[in-house]
């Protein structure tokens, strides 16, 4: 066991309403280092009281660090005749998928549908690691009933690629249209499912205004993260596609888009890279990672690439928005994070090359 998990098991004996941004982070480096013994201490604490909803938190490591054997005491703690068993929280079945355990498979597909998002959330996260071939035909069913409709249940377009190939993109895409914003994080994950070939339909969603993807409260933008990490989209791509649209002398560019359009492209890219410096780890096991240097990221964006005229991020903002709008106060903030994680990347680097860790 590392000794971070000693101590948040200390902790949590102490301090049991310990606050849950630390328990969350405490989590998320345990989940980055930590093995099966790490997982079956944290499992052995969620027990205690699995219906406080900072034990569920405990979770997320359990899941990415824990076992097939961890799997089954989970099982056995969790069920009852084949269903959660009352106050269990419903990211067990999450967390169930995620290890490989498909004892469940059944009671996840029936879960979809029911009337409770976040059993259904948590059963379609699960079943995206498990084999749902005998289920290939209800999945279709189930989607064609909702197509089209504002709402529906949120992750069932996630599993789209367990019965569908890539030809459903379109049918996606337009259903997004469609879509409730509260109601299209399913959609987009859906899409990035299908691989790295869905790239720019995932650049395009983020940058369209129509998906919202920033922050207004949905929580589609954590998603669209997700989803860039799933066709291996980096930032370095978007930051390049906004500084095409805005060109420094303005009568150099073809088709500048409206201000609206910039706006909500700026606040996306700013969201997107708050998220990369908080560096939630994906819900989906198999997700390739976004290992972008928050030093060069830096570079792209605040740097001048010459002496004499302000062509970063900040600059562009200034010459299209004047230096007074509120997207410029928020890109300042973002300056300040990302030099707090340039010093945190840059000590990793440090304990790294000396032995301490491995990266």
């Amino acid at each position: 066991m590392i000794q971070i998990t000693e101590k948040l098991v200390q902790l949590l004996r102490s301090n049991p309403r310990i606050d849950a941004s630390i328990l969350t982070s405490y989590c998320r480096i345990i989940s980055m280092y930590g093995d099966k013994e790490d997982a079956a201490a944290l499992f052995r604490i969620f027990t205690e009281q699995p219906s406080d909803y900072r034990h569920a938190l405990l979770l997320a490591p359990v899941m990415r660090c824990g076992d097939l054997a961890l799997a089954e005491e989970i099982d056995r703690f969790c069920f009852e005749q084949g269903r959660l068993k009352e106050g269990i929280p419903s990211e067990v079945l999450h967390v169930l998928g995620y290890m490989g355990y498909e004892k469940y498979i059944d009671y996840m597909v029936d879960c979809i549908c029911t009337n409770d998002w976040y059993l259904s959330k948590d059963a379609c996260l699960g079943l995206l690691h498990l084999p749902c071939e005998s289920h290939r035909e209800k999945l279709e069913n189930e989607l064609e009933k909702v197509y089209g409709q504002p709402l529906f249940p949120e992750f069932l377009p996630a599993l789209s690629f367990k019965f569908a190939n890539a030809q459903i993109i379109p049918r996606l895409l337009a259903w997004g249209e469609q879509a409730s914003t509260d109601c299209n994080a399913g959609l987009i994950l859906g899409i990035s499912m299908f691989g790295h070939t869905q790239k720019e339909q995932i650049k395009y969603i983020l940058l369209e205004p129509f998906w919202e993807m920033y922050s207004i409260g949905t929580g589609s933008h954590w998603w669209g993260y997700m989803s860039m990490q799933m066709v291996e989209l980096t930032f370095s791509e978007l930051i390049s596609a906004l500084k095409d649209q805005t060109p420094v002398v303005q009568e150099h560019a073809e088709c500048i888009p409206d201000k609206r359009t910039l706006e909500h492209r700026f606040h996306v890219l700013h969201d997107l890279l708050e998220l990369k410096l908080i560096d939630d780890p994906n819900p989906v096991r198999f997700a390739p990672l976004n290992q972008e240097s928050v030093i060069e990221l830096y570079k792209e964006l605040f740097q001048w690439s010459n002496e004499h005229k302000d062509d970063s991020v900040t600059g562009r903002i200034n010459t299209y928005f004047g230096y007074d709008h509120p997207l410029m106060e928020k890109y300042m903030q973002l300056r300040i994070r990302m030099e707090m994680g340039i010093k945190q990347e840059l000590e990793l680097q440090a304990w790294a090359s000396s032995g301490k860790i491995n990266m």
